[in-house]
């Protein structure tokens, strides 16, 4: 039996294949620290060990003080050795410590459960899931900014269908893999929306109305 065809073996890679990037480099990041901390560990240990050998040298026999001195020839490249696994250390640690904080914080966000006060502009409801976390008015205008874990696309698509049916022209400013401007205009008003993606699809929706 072909091991491709093996039912277990095809489980196996279809539960590898379907864990995030973000997560191995998670692993990655702990297991060259695990690494490197060990190695660090192991040579301390060696250059601790000859220097005991060292003190005792005087109370050793003679055959022992030979030993020793041959001991003592090699304890300088291993000090050498500690001083040079220190540095790369200290130069490998911050680096690990940076991606590690850099990577945290995206694993698990800390995204808001409730809605601020005012109201929802506009004719069109609000993406289901999101919430409201910012509102403000200045004059004839409002402004509010939505929140919350969706896919990026459905949310472009479930605004851009909403103000469609509601007879509002859309006009498309500007669109990059991570950000899109929309505007949509009908008698006299006007909705300009902010769509913008982070990392685990959290997503923001800037919205704001303008009547003439």
């Amino acid at each position: 039996m072909s091991l491709i065809t093996n039912p277990l073996l095809r489980s196996l890679l279809s539960g590898v294949s379907s864990i995030s990037r973000r997560t191995w480099i998670f692993i990655t990041a702990t297991l060259l620290v695990l690494m490197v901390v060990i190695m660090w560990a192991m040579v301390s240990a060696a250059g601790w060990l000859f220097g005991m050998a060292r003190e005792g040298v005087v109370a050793a026999p003679e055959t022992v003080r030979s030993a020793t001195a041959q001991v003592e020839q090699i304890i300088p490249g291993v000090q050498e050795t500690v001083r040079s696994a220190n540095a790369q250390v200290a130069q490998i640690i911050p680096g690990v410590q940076e991606t590690l904080g850099a990577l945290l914080p995206t694993l698990t966000p800390d995204l808001p459960s409730r809605d601020v006060s005012g109201t929802d502009p506009g004719p069109v409801a609000r993406f289901p899931g999101l919430v409201r976390i910012e509102w403000q008015r200045a004059e004839q205008q409002i402004q509010v900014r939505y929140q919350g874990r969706a896919n990026f696309t459905d949310v472009i698509a479930h605004y851009a269908e909403a103000f469609a049916e509601q007879g509002y022209q859309q006009n498309l400013l500007s669109a990059t893999s991570t950000e899109e401007r929309h505007e949509y205009i009908k008698d006299g008003e006007r909705f300009s929306l902010i769509f913008s993606v982070q990392e685990r699809d959290v997503v923001t929706v800037d919205l704001r109305a303008l009547s003439a």
